[in-house]
């Protein structure tokens, strides 16, 4: 017990280490934000209420998916403080958020967004109040699950709008392992392992570690990901 206590201490303080040390890129231009990405960048472009998949939102005040405009937007009315928040959650890590921002439309000349990766946590930083259809986005040295959008502070009602959502998964590896392309590393993907158990190819579905035989090193690594969502498929 003291050893596996001593893990957990450990692996949380390896965790506050890198939270610590976590540094985050501004971008403006998304093709730049594009280009320093490797990984594969996924859009929520609002066309309907349903979200991506392992894509979720909570907001504490009226923000909603505006499918007619195809577009998320909030209105954080001068009485609350602009308190109010939208969180941003991911079921798998990510390492880039942004997307195209419009402030300070009709209903309010809003005052700014502030911007927090809201598990680590960290202030990222803050978009201003004359973007207008404008793109702004950041990427993080440090995975992360969740950003939350609060307004600045003053006394402007602060009414917003979000179009073409991206975002940027952390470990491609999820959609490798995702063997029929359904999003999610679960028993379906464990079948086709099951069924190919020993067998020697040069390719066959769930040599994930290609050395032609799926064995205890490929169910290694299948565990690590269990569960895990493939922004990609």
């Amino acid at each position: 017990m003291c050893k596996l206590l001593s893990g957990v201490a450990l692996a949380i303080i390896f965790h506050m280490a890198l939270v610590s040390h976590a540094a985050v890129t501004i971008y403006t231009d998304k093709v730049e934000w594009q280009n320093a990405l490797t990984g594969v960048v996924v859009t929520e472009d609002f066309f309907d209420e349903q979200l991506n998949t392992g894509l979720s939102f909570v907001s504490t005040e009226s923000g909603h998916i505006n499918p007619a405009q195809e577009c998320y937007q909030d209105v954080l009315a001068s009485t609350s403080q602009n308190e109010p928040a939208t969180t941003w959650n991911f079921a798998s890590e990510v390492v880039a958020y942004g997307g195209t921002w419009t402030l300070g439309g009709p209903g309010g000349s809003g005052n700014y967004l502030r911007v927090y990766i809201d598990d680590l946590p960290l202030d990222v930083g803050f978009i201003s109040n004359s973007y207008d259809g404008e793109f702004w986005g950041f990427i993080s040295d440090v995975p992360f699950t969740s950003v939350r959008l609060i307004g600045g502070l003053g006394s402007n009602q602060q009414n917003y709008f979000l179009d073409d959502m991206v975002y940027s998964q952390y470990d491609q590896f999820i959609c490798d392992i995702d063997i029929n392309f359904d999003g999610i590393v679960d028993f379906l993907d464990f079948t086709y392992m099951a069924k190919n158990w020993q067998i020697s190819s040069t390719s066959i579905d769930g040599d994930f570690t290609g050395d032609g035989q799926i064995d205890i090193y490929d169910l290694e690594k299948f565990s690590i990901f269990w569960l895990g969502i493939c922004f990609e498929n």
